[in-house]
């Protein structure tokens, strides 16, 4: 009885095929497959040349058998037909131009028969395994086509065309798969219910003959990955949707031009022309784009509800290019409709091939699904970053970050001094406007993607590290936090990169780690001092894990302790020349100047910038898997520790002063793996069943990351273009108004120079966000001018350095502000001299909402009021 069939598919092999047999035949005869009755199938696709009559020939000494293949050629077709007609059990699968090692038969076929896998693939991308004597060009390529099916499996070399498994598993193929590379058909479509193993091979190129792989070839292997992933794209669907976005552009562009032509709004006249072009092309496209047998079974309102979100995220898109030709490249808005309506068609395609009409033939399983979506989401908020970021007023706190720039040091009081570093670079090569502020913020979102990938990968696969990624985009506090340049953004990256590093060496055990983890915690603490919580987690982890704690005894941990204090350095010489000021803001005096109790807020916080679902998961896990300690496995306490020890002292330091949300939020990162793996259950092999409350967060996550997504374009959208039938508001910050304020303080400078001779101190009254506006936005005049409410007596963080205290007492003072709260108090006399009364100006725009600037006037201040580093009050 056959146990063993070797199917070798054959076009045009006749130079390979003598010796490839006759090596198979030595490798058959091993010890390990000697006991092993096989057979080898030559399917053979047409060939030209002596390919057939050579391999019948060996049918008389060997257990070798031809079948003759007419019509099409296709490679995964002759070895579905061989698999058809195969005696064995198990079959292999092989290419005939000696690429493939038949030495490599005996390791390819043992976990077959000892039952410890169902599919073993022979990889050259994993250790040991190499390609040998390819040129470049076929490195590039075969790399290519690797990583475009990456989202699809996780193994390492889904292209070889080297696999052992059993005739069963790939029967259950259906009849549609087509290409090259029958392996990856496998692996998408049967892979979650199968045992994968890789083992390394030496691939080397054919010696004779030509390869097969021809244009042709790779187009269909484009249009099955398409396929693999759902998508409905062909030829005809792309010309039927581009005839109906042709008539759909000329309503679109004809509604436009009409409604500017009566002046309606920008935001206005392209929203509204959107929406009467795309219902339009819903139907059309509906009854005859996307029709057909592969079409959704799905009703026609939840195809609708579909649209509309692909809809809404095609208008969101196409906002952000309005905004980016108008005001980057001061296109009229006739013209740079035309390419945003264009951006909108190809999201509108892509959307309606893959989520709309997506096909329900193409047999892919729910977690690739789940991984193409993952991708989709996050290239789109990250594009959507590009357009919208030069157009969103910069934050009080970036402004303040600025004029951190402006006085390059080794650091500063209230923080360490990497976004300032950041900065200074950016603006030096590109100058002072909102991009060159922001422009780090792209590299920086790149980089924490890889790190949150990893990061998740490491601890769940590839679906969780891909939903790890994803989180960096979507949970509204990392999305915010990589739209504006603070060290919250640079800290967020080393954060995730330090638990990456920090499990691969407690958990993983891999003493090389130590560099990454050195470098990771040294930037993060150039970046923001809370990072160091991460260290007190991993003693806490170490104290707990018998494994890990011997780390506490070997160079490694040591030496990355070494290169992260190294890093560190130009914050401690800082620190040391100015009395340890820091590290005493960050601590004592914080609490001496903010009591109070916050400790609640720790869950708030996370509730309301973490996502309701997720943080309600992330909860309940932290009830389940305690409850459950006895059960936990290594990963897992990893993951609840690195979590608990930060927010333990973030809840302790509540206890008795104000904390912010940003301080708490970066801690939850370690805990994003478990929580994707929570969520994802339902998609993830080998499930346990699920509880009632677990459902419903399941089925909850996918519409609240849509919410989430689409709710960040409105944001987006409404800030810089505004939304029909919607105020305009900046509850009452300025945010909007800034520039306008700014030249109103400028003028009330310029009118007390002339009327003392002295240009006055600018002087805002709070501790930084209106001074660092006025210093932005300002002259050069009134950015030199600039203090903030130090010069009351009041904390002023670096302004307190920034101040000189030894010009003339009787130099002017313009107190300003957009709020009259501190501005109006009587006490201010005691620090000035011959103050004025409370004035206001209120100023109004066509586009923005009205602002108020609040001053006094004063001829001079009281220097032993001033608050510098010298008249500090001393740390309790």
């Amino acid at each position: 009885m056959v146990q063993l069939s070797l199917i070798i598919p054959t076009l045009n092999e006749a130079s390979n095929i003598d010796g490839l047999i006759a090596a198979i035949q030595r490798s058959m005869s091993s010890p390990e497959l000697i006991d092993l009755n096989y057979e080898i199938l030559v399917v053979d696709d047409n060939s030209e040349d002596e390919t057939v009559p050579t391999a019948l020939a060996w049918g008389e000494s060997l257990p070798v058998r031809v079948i003759e293949r007419r019509g099409k050629r296709d490679l995964s077709a002759s070895v579905l037909e061989g698999v058809d007609r195969a005696l064995g059990k198990w079959i292999v699968v092989m290419d005939a131009d000696g690429s493939h090692p038949p030495s490599a038969l005996p390791e390819l076929v043992k976990p077959l028969l000892n039952n410890t896998a169902d599919l073993v693939v022979g990889s050259r991308h994993v250790m040991g395994g190499a390609t040998v004597n390819w040129p470049w060009y076929r490195h590039v390529t075969s790399r290519l086509a690797t990583w475009m099916a990456w989202p699809f499996t996780e193994v390492k070399d889904p292209m070889s065309g080297f696999f052992a498994t059993s005739k069963e598993i790939i029967q259950c193929l259906p009849r549609s798969a087509a290409g090259y590379k029958i392996l990856l058909e496998l692996l998408v479509q049967g892979g979650d219910q199968i045992r994968i193993q890789e083992i390394p091979i030496q691939f080397e190129d054919r010696q004779h003959g030509q390869s097969k792989l021809t244009h042709a070839q790779q187009i269909i292997y484009l249009k099955r990955l398409m396929n693999l992933g759902g998508g409905r794209v062909s030829k005809t669907t792309a010309q039927r949707f581009l005839g109906v976005g042709l008539i759909g552009m000329v309503i679109d562009l004809s509604l436009f031009l009409l409604l500017a032509h009566w002046h309606a709004g920008l935001a206005t006249a392209h929203m509204a022309s959107f929406s009467v072009a795309t219902l339009f092309n819903f139907s059309l496209n509906h009854r005859w784009s996307f029709r057909g047998s592969a079409h959704t079974q799905d009703s026609i309102l939840k195809r609708y509800a579909r649209f509309m979100v692909i809809a809404i995220f095609a208008l969101l898109l196409r906002g952000g290019v309005l905004i980016f030709l108008i005001d980057s490249l001061n296109w009229p808005a006739w013209l740079a409709i035309l390419p945003a309506i264009g951006a909108t068609t190809i999201v509108n395609y892509l959307g309606s091939a893959f989520f709309v009409f997506a096909s329900t033939e193409s047999g892919v399983i729910p977690r690739v699904r789940w991984h193409l979506a993952a991708l989709a989401l996050f290239v789109y908020v990250f594009v959507l970053r590009i357009l919208y970021l030069p157009h969103l007023p910069l934050l009080p706190d970036e402004m303040y970050y600025w004029v951190y720039a402006q006085h390059l040091d080794l650091s500063y009081l209230d923080h360490p001094p990497l976004v300032a570093w950041l900065m200074g670079a950016s603006t030096a090569l590109m100058g002072d406007h909102t991009f060159a502020v922001r422009a780090w913020l792209l590299p920086i979102v790149l980089l924490g993607a890889i790190f949150f990938y990893r990061y998740g990968e490491t601890m769940g696969g590839r679906t969780v590290g891909l939903l790890s990624m994803l989180a960096l985009v979507s949970l509204p506090f990392f999305f915010l936090s990589g739209l504006v340049l603070t060290p919250d953004a640079p800290m967020i990256v080393a954060w995730a990169a330090s638990l990456f590093y920090l499990k691969r060496l407690l958990v993983d055990q891999q003493s090389r780690a130590f560099i990454g983890l050195g470098l990771a915690m040294g930037l993060g603490l150039l970046a923001k001092y809370s990072i160091a919580l991460l260290a007190l987690g991993g003693l806490v982890f170490m104290a707990l894990d018998t494994q890990a704690r011997r780390w506490l005894f070997k160079p490694p941990l040591y030496r990355a302790i070494a290169i992260a204090t190294l890093i560190f350095s130009p914050v401690l010489w800082w620190n040391s020349q100015n009395g340890w000021a820091s590290f005493g803001f960050q601590f004592t005096r914080r609490l001496a100047e903010n009591p109070d109790f916050t400790s609640h807020l720790v869950v708030v916080y996370a509730l309301l910038l973490l996502s309701p679902v997720f943080a309600t998961a992330a909860f309940y896990l932290f009830f389940q898997r305690l409850k459950r300690r006895s059960e936990m496995d290594r990963k897992t306490l990893f993951m609840l520790v690195m979590t608990l020890v930060p927010l333990s002292v973030f809840f302790m330091y509540g206890l008795f002063s104000v904390t912010k949300f940003h301080w708490t939020l970066p801690a939850w990162i370690a805990l994003i793996p478990l929580v994707m793996q929570f969520l994802m259950a339902p998609y993830l092999p080998n499930a346990p069943r699920l509880s009632a409350v677990q459902h419903v967060l399941a089925r909850s996550w996918a519409p609240s990351l849509l919410v989430l997504v689409i709710s960040y374009g409105l944001l987006l959208h409404y800030i810089t273009l505004g939304l029909p039938g919607v105020t305009r508001s900046d509850w009452n910050t300025a945010y909007l108004s800034w520039p306008e304020l700014t030249r109103e303080t400028e003028e009330l400078a310029q009118s007390i120079e002339a009327e003392t001779g002295i240009y006055p101190i600018v002087a805002a009254t709070d501790k930084w966000g209106v001074s660092a506006a006025l210093s932005y936005y300002g002259g050069k005049d009134l950015s030199g001018n600039v203090t903030a409410q130090n010069i009351l007596g009041m904390s002023g963080s670096m302004w307190e350095f920034w101040f000189d205290d030894e010009q003339p007492t009787t130099r002017p003072i313009l107190l300003v502000h957009h709020k009259a709260e501190l501005i109006e108090e009587e006490w201010i006399e005691d620090a000035l001299i011959e103050v004025g009364p409370l004035q206001s100006k209120t100023l109004t725009f066509n586009d923005k909402p009205p602002a108020t600037l609040y001053y006094r006037k004063a001829m001079g201040f009281r220097r032993e009021q001033v608050r510098t580093p010298e008249s500090r009050p001393p740390l309790p």
